[in-house]
């Protein structure tokens, strides 16, 4: 999400309007749609998570906090049979151009058909990468760990690279790996931190740092 998919600029849209929608099914009252719609845009675009989003909406408006629940049913629902989603720029060719020299592995969070399916829609075939791992609490700590044991690497020859900075970032440097921020989506909300090694908003960058 937003690192290899451009999961905030299609994907999210579309879902915070279902949601909505499932929200005025649930009894939400909801006088003006196309406002409560940009409104509700307009909050996730400051906000880390789409979850946190939908609470701090519902918190301004006086909806049901239990609506969350509902919300969350609808953001990993199976999207429409022709729904596409853009990659972000250069993904496929840079995993087909790393692919030849490197060992890949996607560590995503999040409910895990929901995931396999938007790589499929992005156009994205699976088999580049080596392993795949989907953490449905996002805590990818364990996985980085298992994922140097299992290709016997030493975390300094290790490149991570993902859009968020606690999550996918943090416990890649703690390990002792090498660490890009890609700044696309939620990605632009946070400052690169000082520790980062790299900072990209175009994944053909990353040629270059593997290269140095």
């Amino acid at each position: 999400d937003d690192t290899l998919i451009d999961t905030s600029g299609s994907v999210t849209p579309f879902k915070m309007k279902e949601c909505l929608k499932r929200f005025a099914d649930e009894g939400f009252c909801i006088a003006d749609f196309d406002r409560a719609y940009g409104e509700l845009l307009s909050i996730n675009a400051k906000s880390l998570k789409s979850k946190d989003a939908l609470t701090q909406f519902l918190a301004k408006y006086g909806g049901d906090p239990l609506l969350i629940h509902k919300g969350m049913e609808e953001m990993t629902r199976p999207l429409p049979d022709d729904f596409s989603i853009p990659t972000t720029p250069h993904a496929k060719e840079i995993l087909s151009i790393l692919a030849k020299s490197h060992t890949l592995a996607l560590v995503t969070g999040g409910h895990p058909p929901f995931q396999m399916e938007k790589l499929e829609k992005a156009g994205i075939d699976r088999a580049i990468f080596s392993k795949i791992a989907i953490p449905e609490d996002s805590v990818k700590k364990p996985f980085y760990r298992g994922l140097i044991e299992e290709f016997s690497m030493l975390p300094r020859d290790v490149c991570v690279c993902g859009d968020r900075i606690a999550m996918d970032l943090t416990p890649a440097f703690e390990l002792g790996m090498k660490t890009v921020h890609m700044r696309w989506g939620r990605g632009q909300i946070t400052e690169t931190e000082k520790w980062v090694s790299h900072a990209i908003s175009d994944l053909s960058e990353l040629q270059r740092i593997m290269n140095t």
